[in-house]
């Protein structure tokens, strides 16, 4: 009898993934009482010289928090907005957080403000950049509306590129500023009648401040009001201020889902899944490379998914099975560039379901490409996971890639090779560093047991010169982990 628990003892640990101890120095600090009681993380920035920011907002404030290099809470403005004035977004440069929100003093009058506050000196302002007549039915009746942003690789200029879905057109307003003096230097607007099958993926601009507008729409001249998954395709426009430029970006009888960019100094790459059914799958992985001066295709690479992807996903006695076989509903998350200029793209699981008319958010599996520097397929891989809500970060650090998340407090090893990563009900969560080299070979490292104060959240985390910044988990007592 003692034998046989001896057996099953080993048998159950031999289950359990074994977790090594992280090469990061794990620094906690002192927990702070937070007085401002709005849980709305938009974002958190780090400074040149250590200082973190971060802000967050609710109905009637924008609140920024500021932190030394030891994450003690060293300042905190609270800014009362106007009413109806809605926070659009942020970016960060020169050391400063920017703020961007729009009202309607008018129904015809849109009014584009950015708050900036100083990561070094503590100070802020408001700075008024465009006041624009439009037509009052797009601030009362649109279907749907926002806004994206931009800054340029040099830091000069940034572009805010807001757009507005009315019944059956598109009306786009893309601007760009001087990134010191905040003042406008060109804006352009255009119409579109494409209807509301539409959505914008990204824009980017380049030191010669063309903007780049990555779009995606089902709009079909041939069948107007109808929306299928075949109509799917994505467009690419070039705005300088003057000239307008549209360029269909297709891949000969495949079906693009989903696309991020990364903009070198001449060259526009496209990374991206395709799909063989038109569905909302992929079946591989695809690269475009645009020619930006003459805003010209000059290169397509389609190459299917590796099967190493499948293995993760399904175990090693399912590969052959699956492999030809496509995956349903990823969606990017991550575009990231090493030092080598390899570009990895990360996409999750994500979809919706219903549970006694409860909707229930699913956020699954992961998938890891890694792209060499001529645009080829390296590698892939994926995490077999489960998780109810948005909970990893990636970022490089000495050219490996490291994947931050939540997940239960023991990982367990499949008889048929996968490593499952999720949380059972009754089980208490732990912290992870799933750790990928530049060759794909993998490691998990187990940063902490998790605590009910101590619940980390990577997906709002920052990495820069060096470190990694995470906030926790509460509405009272808050305080960061930072991995160096």
């Amino acid at each position: 009898m003692k034998r046989f628990l001896f057996i099953t003892i080993l048998l159950c640990q031999s289950l359990i993934i074994a977790q090594n101890e992280s090469d990061f120095k794990i620094y906690e600090s002192p927990a702070y009482n937070d007085e401002v009681k709005t849980d709305s993380v938009r974002a958190i920035y780090t400074s040149d010289l250590g200082n973190t920011g971060i802000v967050r907002n609710d109905e009637k404030r924008i609140v920024f928090d500021l932190f030394n290099e030891k994450l003690s809470k060293i300042h905190t403005k609270i800014i009362e907005t106007d009413r109806k004035e809605t926070y659009i977004g942020d970016i960060f440069f020169n050391n400063q957080i920017n703020v961007f929100t729009e009202t309607f003093p008018d129904k015809d009058v849109k009014v584009l403000s950015c708050y900036v506050y100083n990561l070094i000196d503590k100070t802020d302002r408001k700075i008024e950049l465009s006041s624009t007549t439009i037509d009052k039915r797009l601030s009362l009746f649109s279907n749907e509306k926002g806004a994206e942003f931009s800054i340029s690789p040099n830091m000069n200029y940034f572009s805010i590129t807001n757009y507005t879905i009315h019944r059956d057109e598109i009306f786009y307003h893309v601007s760009v500023f001087d990134s010191k003096t905040y003042k406008l230097i060109y804006d352009q607007q255009i119409t579109r009648n494409e209807n509301k099958f539409y959505s914008l993926s990204e824009i980017k601009i380049d030191n010669e401040k063309n903007v780049f507008v990555l779009s995606e729409s089902f709009y079909d001249e041939e069948s107007p009001k109808l929306k299928s998954e075949e109509n799917r395709h994505f467009i690419l426009e070039k705005f300088n201020g003057n000239n307008y430029s549209k360029l269909n970006l297709d891949l000969e009888g495949k079906h693009i889902k989903s696309l991020k960019t990364v903009v070198n100094e001449n060259d526009y790459n496209v990374y991206g899944f395709y799909s063989d059914s038109g569905l909302n799958a992929i079946k591989g992985v695809c690269n475009i490379l645009v020619d930006m001066n003459k805003f010209e295709i000059i290169e397509k690479n389609l190459q299917d998914l590796p099967a190493q992807v499948y293995e993760d996903l399904f175990g090693n006695d399912k590969v052959d099975k699956k492999k030809d076989e496509e995956l349903f509903n990823f969606k990017i998350d991550y575009i990231l560039n090493d030092s080598q200029d390899n570009v990895y793209l990360l996409a999750e699981q994500f979809y919706i379901t219903y549970n006694n008319n409860q909707k229930v958010e699913h956020y699954d599996d992961i998938l890891i490409i890694k792209f060499n520097s001529n645009g080829n397929l390296d590698w892939g891989r994926s995490i077999f996971k489960k998780d109810y809500r948005t909970s990893y970060k990636a970022f490089l650090k000495n050219d490996d890639l490291h994947i931050i998340l939540n997940s239960g407090k023991e990982l367990k090893e499949l008889e048929d090779g996968r490593t499952k990563t999720s949380q059972g009900f009754f089980e208490s969560s732990a912290l992870y560093d799933f750790v990928y080299n530049s060759s794909g070979n993998n490691s998990i490292h187990k940063l902490q047991n998790n605590k009910k104060n101590t619940y980390y959240l990577p997906k709002f985390g920052n990495y820069i010169n060096g470190k990694f910044i995470m906030i926790s988990d509460s509405r009272n007592e808050r305080q960061f982990m930072s991995l160096e």
